[in-house]
């Protein structure tokens, strides 16, 4: 379907384009339209032979894929040691800012493992 969509779609392009351009530097009528109807033949068949590879790429991407998530959901969720960020405590506020008055702030560590806390300045000549 997409392959004779896009042949008809640059088939039709091709076609106006050669009779507006014919028409615009005055050529007669039967030369313009053999033109037009010849490009639109030739950009036709173009159109079908880029469709139909369209086609195969996006039907081979979507086997691929769809294998991919087979073999994850055949394979199971991955295992874990239970210390989420769900487990983890989120430290007091007072106690985490810094002697200047800093805003609190937590930075992502490597995933699985503990989250740093720090703090932010808001004193720019600090």
């Amino acid at each position: 379907m997409i392959a004779r969509f896009a042949g008809a779609i640059l088939g039709l392009l091709a076609f106006t384009i050669t009779a507006v351009a014919g028409v615009w530097v005055q050529n007669p009528v039967t030369v313009t339209l053999s033109r037009s109807i010849l490009a639109l033949v030739a950009f036709c068949v173009i159109g079908v032979v880029l469709g139909t590879a369209a086609q195969v790429v996006v039907r081979e991407h979507e086997k691929q894929r769809k294998s991919e998530i087979l073999q994850r959901y055949r394979e199971g969720p991955p295992e874990t040691d239970g210390r989420g960020p769900e487990s983890e405590s989120i430290p007091d506020e007072s106690a985490s800012r810094g002697a200047r008055g800093g805003v609190p702030v937590r930075f992502a560590g490597v995933p699985g493992g503990p989250a740093r806390s720090g703090t932010v300045s808001r004193n720019r000549d600090a």
